[in-house]
């Protein structure tokens, strides 16, 4: 298509380095998800006959909740991403470590499934949790710090509610982690039950976000 005499041609405008960036991060968490989900199916692997197939309800029980767990951390990333993060050198450190315990769940899911009651078993787990809920958590909090005037109170209010999941998770397994050495496996793992009905009231009673991250008055 010709040009109007007169009319000067601008050259195409390059995306931004940081959007640029951002989007090649997303797209390889997005891979690092995408494989940890296929991998936690290939962990179950094929028992050696048929009737094998009806004893393995705890595998089963254990694929279903990693592979939520997983479906969940996708969530929360996203959700972090659009509000809180920032191409900047610590919040990129914090996203691989996620990342690297959230590949690390098949494998602490397969442990489990082998080594049932073991305490190397459930710790590792309780490792993974804390190894996704504490990269979160920091990204949160310093998403909450920068005060950005471009999110919304409700937004605001999402990051903070965030930031007190992941500190509870983060507590939950670090919890799990002090007591194994101790306890039997199934005292141990107490404190994650109790996450449900703390995320139930984080839920219903975090309806304000502290001083320290609101906006200053204009």
């Amino acid at each position: 298509m010709s040009v109007p005499a007169g009319v000067v041609s601008e050259p195409p405008k390059r995306e931004h380095q940081r959007t640029h960036f951002t989007r090649r991060l997303e797209a390889f968490s997005d891979i690092v998800f995408g494989l940890s989900l296929a991998q936690t199916a290939i962990q179950l692997q094929v028992p050696a006959n048929a009737d094998e197939l009806n004893h393995h309800f705890l595998r089963y029980l254990v694929f279903f909740g990693t592979f939520a767990l997983i479906a969940f951390l996708w969530m929360a990333h996203y959700r972090i991403f659009r509000l809180a993060f920032e191409p900047e050198g610590l919040d990129i450190f914090l996203n691989f470590v996620f990342l690297a315990f959230t590949a690390l769940l098949p494998y602490a899911m397969q442990t489990n499934i082998k080594f049932q009651n073991e305490p190397f078993a459930l710790g590792l787990y309780a490792v993974s949790f804390m190894g996704t809920s504490l990269p979160l958590l920091v990204i949160c909090l310093r998403g909450l710090a920068r005060r950005d005037p471009t999110l919304t109170d409700a937004e605001r209010l999402l990051l903070w509610k965030a930031s007190l999941r992941n500190a509870s998770v983060s507590i939950a397994a670090f919890i799990t982690l002090t007591l194994l050495p101790f306890l039997p496996t199934y005292f141990a793992i107490l404190p994650f039950p109790v996450l449900m009905p703390v995320m139930v009231f984080i839920r219903r009673r975090a309806t304000q976000v502290p001083a320290l991250f609101r906006l200053a008055p204009a």
